[in-house]
């Protein structure tokens, strides 16, 4: 599928290319590390490719990549994951404030700041070592439409002015064991996400792919809004999407993601993805067993979510 970039991406490719050109002379293995908090923060380099890592200091074991640049084009989206959350723009496609929980190398709010120059994206990420990260690495650059908080992502989300309506809130956090963290999977958070979105606005939650908790944090949103779709994804994660906006049809669904598809000239099908969008109905797996599935809240953690 062929891909050509608007202007303005061009312009942005042009600018990160030149300050990470240097990435290019390096050998590949670690090219950095550094402890930050119980991990370590990694980045390597595998010819035309930079990962950051984290690394667990007790175990020196990872089984998430944080984030992964292609040198040669900096605003290619490459994990599935971080593709299917552009399904989001199936309700808001031309979004003006966007908020994500997790900052890691940039690549997805680079993304959208090129794609939408005039909205607003606003990222929290509680390492501040990442952020560094992002900006020496993967040339990650600042200004008033792209906007980092070194912060918990829920606290900075509860601080925010309530006038202030997200058309696209993404929760893209996680430890390096494939888990989220508790205090955005509960039903007080989701509640939180909907006091701060626009009326027909969306929330894309990556759940990550320990698929014991998905369910269970799929009924918990479910209590909060009236529209769920789940994407799964073949690498075993899935991406949940929640919204008040009236229901789509099959059939909307597809022309909406060919218009977005055509219109962004996207380098992968984004037409695909969205016909891996189902609703809870449509997942026997879970239906057998949503009345014994929990709602998670703020006062009541399973202890077996901790191990």
């Amino acid at each position: 599928m062929s891909y050509a970039p608007n202007e303005r991406q061009v312009n942005s490719l042009a600018v990160t290319c030149q300050q990470i050109n240097w990435l290019q002379q390096q050998p590949d293995g670690i090219i950095f590390q550094q402890n930050s908090g119980d991990s370590i923060v990694a980045v390597k380099k595998d010819k035309s490719c930079l990962l950051m890592v984290l690394v667990d200091r007790e175990t020196l074991s990872t089984s998430v990549a944080q984030s992964i640049l292609d040198l040669n084009n900096p605003l290619k989206l490459i994990f599935p994951y971080s593709r299917s959350m552009l399904l989001a723009l199936l309700w808001k496609n031309q979004p003006k404030n966007i908020y994500i929980i997790g900052f890691g190398g940039g690549t997805l709010p680079r993304y959208f700041h090129s794609s939408f120059p005039d909205a607003i994206v606003e990222s929290a990420e509680i390492d501040a070592t990442v952020v560094e990260v992002a900006q020496k690495f993967f040339g990650i650059q600042f200004d008033d439409k792209l906007k980092v908080a070194i912060q918990d992502g829920r606290q900075y989300l509860a601080a925010q002015n309530p006038t202030i309506k997200n058309d696209i809130i993404i929760v893209d956090a996680g430890f390096g064991s494939g888990y989220m963290p508790y205090q955005l999977v509960t039903q007080e958070f989701y509640q939180l996400c909907q006091t701060h979105l626009s009326n027909t606005g969306v929330v894309a939650i990556h759940l990550f792919h320990k698929q014991e908790f998905n369910a269970a944090a799929v009924k918990t949103i479910q209590t909060v809004f009236a529209q769920v779709y789940i994407c799964n994804l073949d690498a075993g994660n899935s991406i949940a999407f929640a919204t008040n906006a009236p229901d789509l049809a099959r059939n909307e669904i597809f022309l909406k993601a060919e218009l977005i598809q055509d219109f962004h000239n996207l380098e992968f099908s984004l037409i695909e993805m969205s016909l891996q969008l189902k609703k809870v109905a449509e997942l026997p797996e879970w239906v057998k067993i949503w009345e014994m599935l929990p709602i998670f809240t703020d006062a009541a953690i399973p202890r077996e979510y901790l191990d």
